[in-house]
């Protein structure tokens, strides 16, 4: 046994193509370019064959210290770069500094140099991790008793995909090559502490839909479109067949906007005959659009209430001043009824 784990591991670490020799415990020499185990002729510097229908183990390498860890090690021509396989005892310490509560070194599984880049626990828990400032992190994660997947963060998945960072603008990205764009620009999904949005980085619409649909679109000026007719030119929103809704509050900008200006001492109240000549020859009020211009041009609500509101006001100052002029008739008959009666 010890042999022939000598045999493999000096195969797993030839490097150069030259005639190789091979070292047993007694410093003899066993001459030849590949090892076969199983076979004379060996197609690679390590062959180990075996003609069988059940399942066999090619080469097991064991530690049986329970605190202790087996590792296999591959090196190129730089001693630096090297890749281990290791795989922990089942009374091994603590784990990897920010996971470990995830994958504790007790039957961890680890593949990389760095921080054990890959791992699988016994748990079934897999990860992919890097490694930056001796504190790991989860870039990929599987939980295995719940089967969520967890993205960018150290945290327990808590929905079937969770991107999960500390990082300072969490940001997914969605970029397509093939219509010229860069990385900087795409679809973005990003929070920024409490805050949360999703935005198109082109100049162009941003939909959203149902049934194979675009149900609503924002337009590349902000402008938004909930329908498929097209929004008229200086709106910020167009709801194609109607709103239905239980309030609406139109705020204006000034109080000039308001019709209060009516009751102003130097406001000018036109003739009631001036306005039935008005309506005789245009068939609306005055200042008021007409039927036809309503259904081409629609309505302000708030400009449409002010001027409605002035037309009432107008009406009430008619009235006050009939009803003065009613009160001045009424005195008057009654002074020419006194007078007729005192005869």
């Amino acid at each position: 046994m010890k042999k022939l784990i000598l045999l493999s591991g000096f195969a797993f670490m030839m490097a150069t193509e030259t005639f190789a020799q091979l070292y047993s415990s007694g410093n003899n020499v066993i001459a030849g370019n590949n090892v076969g185990i199983g076979l004379a002729s060996p197609a690679s510097k390590l062959h180990i064959y075996q003609n069988s229908n059940s399942v066999v183990n090619h080469l097991q390498m064991q530690n049986v210290g329970p605190t202790g860890a087996g590792r296999f090690t591959m090196y190129n021509d730089i001693p630096g770069n090297y890749f281990t396989f290791t795989k922990y005892g089942s009374a091994t310490v603590g784990g990897y500094s920010g996971i470990s509560g995830f994958f504790p070194y007790a039957n961890l599984v680890a593949f990389g140099n760095n921080g054990g880049g890959m791992l699988m626990s016994n748990a079934g828990n897999i990860g992919i991790s890097t490694l930056v400032g001796g504190t790991s992190t989860l870039k990929f994660f599987v939980e295995y008793a719940t089967g969520k997947v967890g993205l960018g963060g150290n945290a327990s998945p808590t929905a079937q995909v969770h991107i999960n960072t500390s990082a300072a603008n969490d940001t997914m990205r969605i970029t397509n090559g093939n219509t010229g764009q860069t990385k900087t620009d795409g679809l973005i999904f990003a929070t920024t502490g409490t805050a949360a949005s999703i935005i198109n980085m082109e100049a162009n619409t941003l939909s959203l839909g149902t049934s194979n649909l675009s149900r609503m679109t924002i337009l590349a000026n902000g402008a938004v479109q909930i329908g498929t007719s097209t929004t008229p030119a200086g709106y910020k929103l167009y709801v194609e067949t109607g709103i239905l809704t239980e309030k609406v509050k139109v705020a204006l900008k000034a109080s000039a906007n308001w019709a209060d200006y009516v009751f102003a001492e130097d406001y000018k109240l036109q003739p009631l005959h001036e306005v039935e000549t008005y309506i005789r020859e245009h068939k609306h009020l005055p200042g008021i659009p007409s039927a036809d211009e309503v259904v081409s041009n629609g309505i302000d609500l708030g400009s449409m209430d002010a001027k409605l509101l002035e037309k009432i006001e107008e009406l009430t100052l008619h009235l006050i001043r009939l009803e003065k002029e009613v009160n001045t008739l009424k005195s008057q008959n009654e002074i020419l009824s006194k007078q007729v009666n005192s005869k």
